[in-house]
This record gives C-alpha cells, structure tokens and sequence, in this order.
C-alpha cells in the first residue's frame, strides 16, 4: 500500500469511520487509539516482546480489552515459553465472553 492511501486509512480508522484494521507488527507499533478494544494475533507472535505490543492495542487508556490468538500446534511451544517469560496463563477462549469486554 502506498504511503498515502496507508494515511487515509489509518485516519479513517482513527475518526472512527472505518471499525477494522489489519496491519502488521511494524504499523501496530505506532496505534495509540482507545476505541481499539479487539486484537487477533492470526499469526502468532515468536516472542513475548511482540505479543505484548500486539496485545497491548486492546484496553488502552483504562479499558478492558480483548486478545484472541490462532495457534497451530507448532506454536504451543511458543505459547508456553511466553507463559513462563511472562509469569501468567493465557487461556483458551471460554465459551462465552463477556460482551462488557469488547463493548460499550
């Protein structure tokens, strides 16, 4: 995508006239947004320093948020060694979510 027409979505993004966003690690870096309240990791993260910055979009500015990860079964090694980097648990999606989560 051009400089330009990356700009205008990220704007339109911003403003809250376009309500997705698929972006890579390099742009997710630079999203500081309080609407973002969903992240998809569709690829996993190979480390814990991207999966905190990906996850990191959601819930900014006080609000709760929301992570969901696709994991291959590769990427069950990966997601245990960043359990233990990251002393926590991240746990298989439940069968209900709340909406007050993800929603206002």
């Amino acid at each position: 995508m051009l400089q330009d027409h990356r700009n205008r979505v990220f704007h339109d993004f911003r403003n809250g006239a376009c309500r997705n966003l698929v972006c890579t690690d390099l742009f997710t870096r630079g999203i500081d947004i309080q609407a973002v309240n969903v992240v998809i990791n569709f690829d996993f993260p190979k480390n814990s320093e991207t999966y905190l910055h990906r996850v990191g979009r959601s819930g900014r500015f006080g609000h709760l948020g929301l992570a969901v990860n696709l994991i291959t079964y590769e990427d069950r090694f990966t997601l245990y060694r960043m359990e233990q980097e990251l002393g926590t648990e991240i746990k298989q999606i439940p069968p209900h979510i709340d909406q007050a989560i993800y929603c206002r």
